[in-house]
C-alpha cells in the first residue's frame, strides 16, 4: 500500500455565513487539541488569499514512516451565503411561512419524516413556534387584557398584563432558538427551497467555477489523493462540485484518487423536494462514476443531518458510517454533547479526548487515502432505528 505524500484538500461548508478565517482557525485549534489526546501532529500553516476568492493553507504531518504534504484548501461559497440571509425578523418569519408551506404542501416534509425523523421534526418545529407567535401574541394578548381589567375593574391593568404575555412570548421564542438553532436552519431551509426553483444563479455560477478549479487539479496536479469534504448542507455543494468535475474530465483518467467525504449530510433536504430534478439528476450520474470513493460519515444523535440516509441515486456509491461520538467522550460529557444540539452538528470537524475510528485530522492529513483508512469497516446498511415505519 503506497501511503499519501501530497494531498489536496477541498472543503466546502454548510449553510454558514463565516468564512475562511473562521475555519482556518477552527482546523488549527482542533488539531492541536487533537494532538494533545494522542493524535496525529500537525503543522498547519497560515491561511493565504487565493486569487479566484478561495483560501488555503498547508498541513504538514508524518504518519507511519511518511511525510505528508496537504493543501487544504476552503471553497468559497460564503458570499452566497450571505446574500440569501436574511437578517431582519419580519423578513425571516416570511421565508421560514414560505419555506414551511412549500415542503408541506409538496410534501417533501413528510418524505424527509419518513426518511429520518429527527431533522423532519427539527425543521417542522420553527414553523410550530412561528405560529404560536404570531397567533398566540393577539389571542394570549387580548385575553391577558380581558383578565386583568375583569379582575380588577381597571382599565390601565390591560396593558402590564399585555406586556407580561409578549415578554413571556419573547422568552418562548428565544429559549426555543438557543435549544434548536431554529432560525439558523430555517435560513437554510428556505435557501434549499431557492435551490430546488432554479432561484440561486449565484450559487451555480460559483459551483461551476469551483468544478473547473476541481478538475483542473485532477487533470493537471501531482496530488496521490483528492479529497472533497462537505459538512452539513455544504454536502450537497461537495456532490455537485464531483460530479461537475468528472463531467468537465469526460472520463478521461487521472493521476489522482478522487475521495469523496460528507459529514453531518442533509442531502434530503433537497434530493425530497420534487423540483429538484436536476440535483436527483446529478446524484444519479454520481452514482455511476467508476472512479470516486465516497464515504459518509453521520451520527444518529446528530439531528441535524440525515444520518446513515444513502443519497438516493448514489446508494451504491456511498459507504454510510458513524463517526460513534459516544466512544469519543465520558458519559458526563457525552451527555453534555448531546443537550448542545450545535456543537454536535459541528463534532466532525473537532477533536475529541478518546482515539476512535473517526479522526477528522487523520484523514485529511494522514498517510492513507479515504478508502484505504476505512477499508476494515463495513457499510452501515438498512439502518433503521429512525424511520418512524421502521
Amino acid at each position: 500500500m503506497r501511503p499519501v505524500q501530497r494531498r489536496s484538500v477541498f472543503y466546502v461548508s454548510g449553510f454558514d455565513p463565516k468564512g475562511a478565517a473562521h475555519y482556518h482557525a477552527l482546523y488549527r485549534d482542533e488539531a492541536a487539541a487533537q494532538e494533545r489526546a494522542g493524535g496525529l501532529p500537525l503543522e498547519v500553516g497560515a491561511r493565504k488569499r487565493l486569487a479566484d476568492g478561495n483560501a488555503a493553507w498547508s498541513v504538514a504531518a508524518e504518519e507511519d514512516g511518511a511525510a505528508i504534504r496537504t493543501h487544504y484548501e476552503f471553497v468559497r461559497w460564503d458570499h452566497v451565503v450571505r446574500a440569501h440571509w436574511p437578517r431582519g425578523k419580519l423578513q425571516l418569519w416570511r421565508d421560514m411561512l414560505v419555506a414551511s408551506l412549500f415542503n408541506l404542501r409538496h410534501g417533501s416534509l413528510w418524505r424527509m419524516f419518513k426518511q429520518c425523523w429527527p431533522p423532519a421534526v427539527a425543521l417542522f418545529i420553527p414553523f410550530v413556534v412561528l405560529c404560536v407567535l404570531l397567533l398566540g401574541a393577539p389571542l394570549l394578548g387580548g385575553l391577558a387584557a380581558w383578565g386583568a381589567w375583569t379582575f380588577t375593574g381597571q382599565a390601565w391593568t390591560a396593558w402590564p398584563a399585555v406586556a407580561l404575555v409578549l415578554l413571556a412570548l419573547a422568552w418562548f421564542e428565544r429559549r426555543m432558538d438557543e435549544r434548536f438553532n431554529m432560525y439558523w436552519l430555517m435560513r437554510s431551509y428556505a435557501f434549499t427551497r431557492k435551490q430546488a426553483l432554479g432561484r440561486t444563479p449565484d450559487l451555480e455560477a460559483a459551483l461551476d467555477a469551483q468544478a473547473r478549479k476541481l478538475a483542473a487539479q485532477l487533470r493537471d496536479g501531482e496530488d496521490d489523493e483528492v479529497l472533497v469534504v462537505g459538512h452539513s448542507s455544504g454536502a450537497i455543494m461537495a456532490a455537485l462540485l464531483v460530479v461537475r468535475a468528472l463531467r468537465l474530465l469526460e472520463g478521461k483518467p487521472h493521476r489522482a484518487t478522487l475521495s469523496l467525504l460528507t459529514l453531518g449530510q442533509c442531502i434530503p433536504l433537497l434530493a425530497t423536494l420534487p423540483q429538484a430534478l436536476r440535483f436527483r439528476d446529478e446524484l444519479a450520474e454520481l452514482g455511476r462514476a467508476s472512479d470516486l470513493h465516497w464515504v459518509d460519515f453521520s451520527a444518529p444523535p446528530d439531528a441535524s443531518c440525515f444520518a446513515l440516509c444513502p443519497p438516493p441515486g448514489a446508494e451504491a456509491r456511498t459507504k454510510l458510517l458513524s463517526p460513534r461520538f459516544a466512544e469519543m467522550f465520558d458519559a458526563p460529557s457525552y451527555r453534555a454533547l448531546r443537550r448542545d444540539k450545535f456543537r454536535m452538528h459541528f463534532q466532525y470537524l473537532m477533536a475529541a479526548p478518546r482515539p476512535v475510528d473517526y479522526d477528522y485530522f487523520r484523514i485529511t492529513a494522514g498517510a492513507k487515502t479515504l478508502e484505504q483508512r476505512f477499508a476494515h469497516l463495513a457499510s452501515v446498511t438498512d439502518f433503521r432505528t429512525l424511520r418512524p415505519f421502521g
